[in-house]
Order: C-alpha cells, then structure tokens, then sequence
C-alpha cells in the first residue's frame, strides 16, 4: 500500500467529436445535397444496354397492337380493299361492298358454301369442295405470279397426304428458293426457309427440299395441329407461322376472328372459321398486309416492304380454295 499525492490525479475534458452530416442544420444540408449530388442527378449504377428485342417478343408486341386494331374494326367496320382485277377467292371476285353480302347456304359458312368442280387436274386428284368445313380435301393447282419463279419445287410427298399442306408448301419453296443470311434476321443461315437458330441441320451440306418438307410437315403442320383447319385457311395461317413463328400466327389468327386470344388451335376456333361469313382467305390476307407493313417499318426500315407485298399477292393467288385464271395454271 502507498499513497498518491493529491496533485497526481488529472482533471479529465471533455473533447467536442466532430459533427456527423446529420448533425448539421437541415437548411445546411439541402444545400449540400443539391451543390454535391447535381452533377450525378440523372445518373444510374447500373448500365444501359441497347438491347433490340427478340423477334418472337417484337412479334406478341405487334399482336397486342393488332388485336386493338381488330376491336376497332369490329366496331368500326370499313370496306375492304379492290384486288386487282381477276383475282378471285373460292371461285368468286372480291368486291367491296358485297363480300358476305350474298345470300348463303344454310348451315354451310357464308360465301363458300358450294361445291364446285374444276375440269383440270387438282392438288389430290379429286374435285375441290369450296367451303369452310372441309379438311383434308383437294386444292386447286398453283397460279403464276411475274415476281417469284414459276416452279413446282416440292417432292410432291404430301400431295395426297395433305393437299392444303402441299399447295402452302409450293409457295413456300417459290418464295423461299435460296439457302444464305438476311441482315438483321435473328434466324441466322436459311436453306429454303428453314433457320439454323432452331434446325442446325439446316447447316448441313446435305440440307435438300426433302428435308424441309419434313421439318415443316412435322414441326408446323402437324405440330401445332395447323391440319385441323378447314383447308380454306389453313395453308394460309401454315404460311404466316413461317414468318411469325406458328404460335404468335395463330394467336394473331384467333385476334382476326374476334374470339378469345389463344395461341393453339382450339375447337372455338375451328367453328369460327366454319361460321364465317365472307371471304376469310383475303379477309385474312388483309389483315396480316397490315402487320407485315408495319414489321417491314419497324423491323428493317421499309427495306423489304416491297418483298412483303410481293409475297402477299402471290398468297392471294395460291390459297386452296383459289381457282387460278385460265393459262395461269402452274403445273410440274
């Protein structure tokens, strides 16, 4: 034990902490956010990417706005456009004006509603039957058209098997002749129309007609059940799946025809088309010039919006139930 003199012990002061940014009067830091943080005011951590959307997203995009387009249209009806002179659907000519105006067959589905019989050799050898219910039946043989060749390039496989599919998939190889890249296709290399994004095989030195047929039979035909459709339409909406991908097609179909939107073939849809009063082929045709105007727009700056209208004529002209001009006929 020892003892501590009295003058040993220091006297403790207090020491004033600087003064956090909280700490200080709220006018004075209103000032200090507004002169520090201004300069990074519309400024983000996260980086912008220019991202430009899939084809197949861009595509349900253009559907929604198709679909309001539509309910204008059902509320607003307007005539429909003159074809050019001659071109016919189901056998009859396309006035406006007129198309659903004539008088109809009970029970049979609007303007297509006979049967007629066409004296030359048709797609599946049998009579064509113009109406809207039946399946499976034959076509009427290819028409020519000046812009794309006037060439019978199928194996001719499916022509009994399913004339509607054949006859879509001569205008296909028309259309689709060449095998390469498009600038600013998301499908990347193409052979006859068929993409390498989704068929590899495409690559292959081998990659013939005969191969794509079958891609196209199974995958689209048969796939997404196009061939439950009457043969009016279906080689129609087969062709629009080309170029929109077959689901975002039919929900753009099922749109056009005012019932609920769907992209599956469903027994609502095939009574629809059934029930349909008037021209539904270039009714139909109508309706996706509009779309493809506005991809052609949209999409690739009005570069191909010429190639789209090109292709839309040549489909007006080879639907099933189009009968071609005389000394039109395109035969093998």
């Amino acid at each position: 034990m020892f003892g501590v003199p009295g003058g040993a012990y220091a006297k403790i002061e207090p020491v004033q902490f600087p003064k956090t940014f909280n700490d200080i009067p709220l006018e004075d830091r209103i000032v200090v956010l507004t002169t520090g943080y201004k300069p990074f005011f519309d400024k983000s951590v996260y980086q912008e990417l220019n991202v430009v959307p899939g084809e197949e997203a861009y595509t349900d995009a253009m559907v929604a706005d198709m679909m309001a387009e539509r309910e204008r249209e059902l509320n607003n009806p307007e005539p429909f456009p003159v074809l050019p002179p001659g071109l016919t659907g189901g056998g009859q000519s396309y006035t406006p004006g007129t198309d659903g105006e004539q008088p109809s067959v009970p029970g049979t589905g609007g303007e297509n509603s006979g049967s007629t019989y066409y004296g030359g050799a048709t797609i599946g050898g049998g009579p064509v039957v113009e109406n809207n219910y039946v399946t499976g039946g034959s076509c009427y043989p290819a028409a020519k058209d000046k812009n794309f060749k006037n060439q019978i390039m199928t194996t001719g496989k499916y022509e009994r098997i399913s004339p509607a599919f054949e006859k879509a998939l001569i205008t296909v190889f028309r259309k689709e002749g060449k095998c390469g890249t498009i600038k600013n296709d998301s499908g990347g290399y193409t052979c006859y129309g068929v993409t390498s994004r989704y068929y590899p095989q495409v690559k292959n030195p081998g990659f013939s007609r005969a191969d794509a047929e079958e891609i196209y039979y199974n995958n689209y035909w048969k796939n997404h059940h196009i061939d439950r459709l009457p043969d009016v339409i279906s080689g129609d909406i087969f062709l629009a799946g080309m170029g929109s991908g077959p689901q975002s097609a039919i929900k753009q179909f099922s749109n056009f025809l005012g019932i609920k939107s769907t992209p599956y073939i469903n027994e609502e849809m095939i009574k629809a088309v059934n029930n349909y009063n008037g021209d539904i082929h270039n009714r139909w045709l109508d309706y996706r010039a509009k779309y493809l105007d506005k991809v052609a727009r949209d999409t690739y700056n009005g570069t191909v919006t010429q190639g789209y209208r090109n292709g839309i004529i040549l489909k007006r002209k080879n639907g099933c139930h189009v009968r071609p001009e005389p000394g039109e006929v395109l035969t093998r």
